[in-house]
């Protein structure tokens, strides 16, 4: 009888120990958004992960990449719920416990997954949209710019220095080969079953046949092609930079199927320094920044003189719906930098504060 009363006693004592330790490990967690911590670990609501539960759910929002310095490996990932109105700031990180990079250039987002192009990393970040968790990393890229999806099984991406488009598939990340631009490559659109390949270092657009991996077409827009843009009825916009100073830049409509040049507006100086060429959800207002973000219609056939919004503006997106306008101030670019969101119509909305150099964005539904 003895034995089993110091059995019992064992046991007993083992489980308050646990009860306390438990306790214990609780005591410096401080889990947020009615998170409950258990055994040290924080279990969060619905809608809400990370250590503390501090990030809202990525659904319904939009992520600001924050470039960071050159060198500095300091980019970061912010997230604005727009359901929730909650601002997360350096998600990626929070998340996954390491630094995204070095220059977070783009983002696109297919089928569940954020596909992250860090560029002086060279690499692209493939993260699980539900959590922001890791999904793997494609990587032996150069100077990586932009991602582009012809299907499930096909990518390409963009790179700035190596003259390569490079292709890899999105299911497993492997790079499996390229295809070969001469000089700088920047932004791609998938349009008519081709790719339109803005050849910046070139002056070039290329039509790019993803059945092949052959470039099949190509036609001179002025130096420095850029940026590019699909509207409503199928047509190609085009953003050059005039190679900052060598001619005045352009802004350029193709026709994708023969690559017809049916519209050229030039810019009044070779002092204009025009980029970023976004396009809204409905494909029938076109924006880009010069100092500060301008808006123009597919129709018009003028450039616009007076600036959508008075921020200063170093890269600017469009909520595809809804219509918000997002501009990013990058401030003294070695701080934290701020978005200002306007209507559609110019109207301001309200500010945040992100990370150093806010510059793209990528929209989730």
């Amino acid at each position: 009888m003895k034995k089993v009363y110091q059995l019992i006693l064992a046991v007993t004592t083992i489980v308050v120990m646990n009860a306390c330790n438990e306790t214990e490990s609780c005591d410096d967690v401080n889990c947020l958004n009615g998170g409950i911590c258990f055994e040290g670990d924080c279990e969060c609501p619905e809608g809400f992960s990370g250590p503390n539960c501090e990030i809202s759910s990525f659904e319904n929002g939009v992520f600001v990449l924050n470039e960071g310095n050159f060198n500095g490996g300091n980019a970061t990932l912010s997230f604005y719920n727009k359901s929730t109105e909650m601002l997360s700031n350096g998600v990626f990180t929070s998340v996954n416990t390491i630094p995204l990079g070095d220059v977070v250039q783009s983002m696109e987002i297919r089928d569940g997954k954020g596909y992250i192009v860090v560029n002086n990393s060279g690499k692209v970040e493939v993260v699980n949209l539900s959590d922001l968790s890791s999904a793997g990393t494609v990587t032996g890229l150069t100077s990586p710019r932009y991602v582009t999806f012809v299907s499930n099984t096909k990518a390409y991406v963009s790179d700035l220095f190596s003259g390569t488009v490079s292709i890899f598939d999105p299911q497993t990340l492997a790079v499996s080969g390229g295809v070969s631009i001469s000089g700088q490559v920047e932004q791609m659109e998938y349009v008519g079953g081709n790719v339109m390949v803005a050849g910046s270092g070139a002056n070039m657009v290329y039509k790019l046949n993803p059945a092949t991996d052959a470039l099949t077409d190509s036609v001179n827009v002025g130096v420095g092609p850029s940026s590019l843009a699909v509207d409503a009825n199928g047509k190609v916009w085009v953003l050059t930079n005039g190679g900052f100073g060598t001619e005045v830049p352009k802004l350029v409509r193709i026709n994708p199927s023969d690559l017809s040049i049916e519209l050229t507006l030039d810019f009044p100086s070779t002092n204009n320094y025009p980029g970023n060429l976004e396009i809204d959800g409905s494909g029938t207002s076109l924006f880009f920044v010069h100092g500060q973000v301008y808006k123009m219609g597919i129709t018009d056939v003028a450039l616009p003189s007076t600036p959508f919004a008075s921020a200063f503006a170093y890269k600017c997106g469009v909520d595809p719906v809804g219509g918000l306008v997002y501009i990013s101030d990058a401030g003294d670019f070695n701080s934290n930098g701020s978005v200002y969101r306007y209507q559609a119509d110019g109207t301001p909305v309200d500010t945040f504060a992100v990370g150093v150099i806010p510059a793209e964005y990528a929209f989730t539904e």
